[in-house]
C-alpha cells in the first residue's frame, strides 16, 4: 500500500517537472521569435543575442564589435566590419553577443531598429539599460 502511494507521488512530481520544463521551452521559443521595434537615443548601442536579426528602419548607425569581427548583411551578402555604415532596410544576422549597432555620432537623427530575437542595449557609459520600444 505504501509503495503504491510513493509511486503515485513520484509520478506526479515527474509530471509537474515535465510541465515546468515544457513551459520554459515554450517561453524561450517565443522570445527567440519575438519582434520588437527599438529606438536608439544619443550614443546608445544595441547588441544582438546569438541568432538574432535586425533591420535598421530609420536613422544612421554603424557596426560595432568587441571581437573585431563583422556582422553578416544577409541582404547584400557582405560582412560589415566595425565602423561600417549600416544601410537602411538590410537584414543583419548576429551570430554572437559581441556584435551590435551604434548611432552614427556624426549625425543627429532618430533611430529605429526592428529586432527579431534577443538583444541588449547599453548607454554611452556602457551601462545596460531598458530601451524605448514600440
Amino acid at each position: 500500500m505504501k509503495l503504491t502511494y510513493l509511486r503515485g507521488g513520484s509520478i506526479a512530481i515527474i509530471a509537474i517537472a515535465a510541465l515546468i520544463v515544457g513551459v520554459k521551452a515554450l517561453l524561450t521559443i517565443q522570445n527567440i521569435n519575438r519582434i520588437t521595434n527599438v529606438e536608439l537615443v544619443g550614443e546608445q548601442t544595441i547588441y544582438g543575442k546569438p541568432g538574432s536579426q535586425m533591420i535598421v528602419r530609420m536613422g544612421k548607425t554603424v557596426a560595432v564589435a568587441t571581437d573585431k569581427e563583422g556582422i553578416p548583411d544577409l541582404t547584400a551578402g557582405l560582412d560589415l566590419q566595425p565602423g561600417t555604415s549600416i544601410p537602411d532596410n538590410h537584414l543583419l544576422f548576429f551570430p554572437k553577443t559581441t556584435r551590435g549597432l551604434q548611432a552614427d555620432l556624426q549625425t543627429d537623427n532618430e533611430i529605429w531598429i526592428t529586432v527579431r530575437g534577443g538583444y541588449t542595449v547599453y548607454n554611452e557609459s556602457g551601462k545596460k539599460i531598458k530601451p524605448i520600444i514600440e
